[in-house]
């Protein structure tokens, strides 16, 4: 059995060239406060679709910025009422988060359409033929399943997904036929479970025994937290002064007393009357000192207390240890092997985000393709994860270091390797695919769509 014909799909846009059309459509939009965005979103697909050739004809892309505009406009006053409703009414953004997603659906069948009947090549149009009760399902029906299985549905969604998108697209009046079965996508999901688990586990041999040995080491510093009164709130007791020297007075003036009653009285002077007189006036002087004596007493226990620390607040105490942390950093950022260290941390999260979405474009992308039919073409799709992996860390890399600049080199880089890694596989026949005119779809729904981000695509 001889081997089928390939044809392959080639990109040929430039970096160089896209750049030149990217730089003045974001300096048109900036300058036009968004409403050129339309326009650069028909000039941007249009590049793209020209330069994707299949047997050296491109595609082409026909919506209209006018359509695009209205969609968006539509789009931003939704976002405005969701951004701002809350200083109205706190319930706004809620309710229109809930329309948002009671609507997913509806703008998912929109927007395919758009985008379909929007594309052509050789002249012959696309289209997408999904029913709003297939989407309502796809949509909303199974991922609110998938919650409440705890992601054990989540393979079969995302079947249901990737063969809602792709079986309902024709290309003139063939459709598209995906076959890929839900036990293929557990078979792929299933190392997404099974290798952050052996990553889990790596990290928790290495974690748990750092975690024991500083729980050790604030062991160790509680306890010697615990010999300083202050930290406690243990009050340190201070001589009260004021008490003493009031005592001292008292003391100077019983002896002026005694002084002035040895002097005054006459030797001969014995009788009772004066002697008495005395004793009442060493009395009056002694009450006055003593009720002195207690003011004096009452006033320095008062700014005893106010002297004396107060106990910290639970409140307090989470400052003063934040500000500490923030005071390690600092000094951990400022030497080199510190910084290394945080860089290493970074780089391998990074590293492990770009490995899961890398694995699972490739993996589903292939598994997507590889079983989708057209008529008797088939597709072969050999993506590969460790590509990925490449494409995204580096383009990341490239577009931090010139702030922004080199996104149309990526843009242009990735949309080349996903055409070089799809190829046809049959006799390409143009002639047997037959169209019909569809009529024009409003953009209301696809702008939405990608007003929020919502992931439309399929592989």
């Amino acid at each position: 059995m001889s081997e089928q014909k390939t044809t392959p799909i080639v990109f040929n846009g430039k970096a160089g060239e896209y750049f030149g059309i990217w730089i003045v459509n974001l300096l048109l939009t900036l300058v036009t406060f968004g409403i050129y965005s339309a326009w650069a979103k028909v000039r941007r697909k249009k590049y793209f679709y020209n330069n994707t050739l299949i047997d050296n004809v491109g595609f082409d892309y026909h919506a209209k910025p006018i359509a695009i505009l209205k969609g968006r406009v539509i789009a931003f006053i939704f976002f405005l009422g969701y951004a701002f409703g809350g200083q109205l009414n706190p319930f706004i953004p809620a309710l229109c988060m809930l329309v948002f997603f009671i609507a997913l659906p509806w703008l998912v069948v929109r927007s395919s359409m758009f985008n379909a009947r929007n594309t052509s090549h050789r002249g012959l149009r696309f289209d997408f033929v999904g029913k709003l009760g297939e989407a309502v399902r796809v949509f909303f029906v199974l991922p609110m399943i998938t919650i409440f299985t705890l992601g054990l549905f989540a393979p079969f969604a995302s079947q249901q997904k990737n063969k809602f998108m792709m079986s309902n697209h024709k290309f003139g009046l063939s459709q598209f036929d995906m076959q890929a079965t839900a036990k293929q996508f557990y078979k792929v999901y299933l190392w997404l479970f099974v290798i952050p688990v052996v990553i889990l586990g790596i990290l928790a041999a290495i974690a748990i025994p750092a975690y024991q040995q500083y729980l050790a080491k604030a062991k160790a510093m509680k306890h010697s937290e615990l010999s300083v009164p202050y930290s406690m709130g243990f009050v340190e007791v201070r001589p009260r002064q004021n008490v003493v020297l009031a005592a001292n007075d008292v003391a100077q003036d019983m002896h002026k007393v005694e002084r002035v009653y040895s002097e005054n009285s006459p030797p001969e002077a014995s009788s009772e009357p004066v002697i008495q007189t005395d004793v009442n006036a060493a009395a009056s002087a002694e009450n006055e000192v003593a009720d002195e004596m207690d003011q004096e007493e009452i006033a320095g226990e008062a700014q005893v207390a106010v002297e004396q620390p107060r106990e910290k607040t639970f409140e307090e105490m989470m400052q003063e240890r934040q500000k500490a942390k923030q005071e390690r950093m600092k000094e951990m950022l400022t030497h080199p092997a510190a910084f290394l260290g945080v860089f290493g941390i970074l780089f391998a999260y990074l590293l492990f985000v770009f490995a899961f979405l890398g694995y699972l474009k490739a993996r589903i992308g292939n598994l997507v393709w590889n079983n989708t039919t057209l008529d008797k073409l088939s597709f072969k799709s050999t993506l590969r994860a460790r590509d990925f992996l490449w494409l995204y860390f580096s383009n990341i890399v490239a577009i931090v270091c010139t702030f922004g600049l080199a996104t149309p080199w990526a843009q242009v880089r990735m949309a080349k390797y996903r055409a070089f890694k799809l190829q046809i596989v049959g006799d390409v026949d143009f002639d047997q695919f037959v169209g019909d005119k569809k009529a024009e779809m409003k953009a209301t729904g696809e702008e939405i769509a990608d007003f929020f981000d919502v992931d439309l695509s399929f592989g």
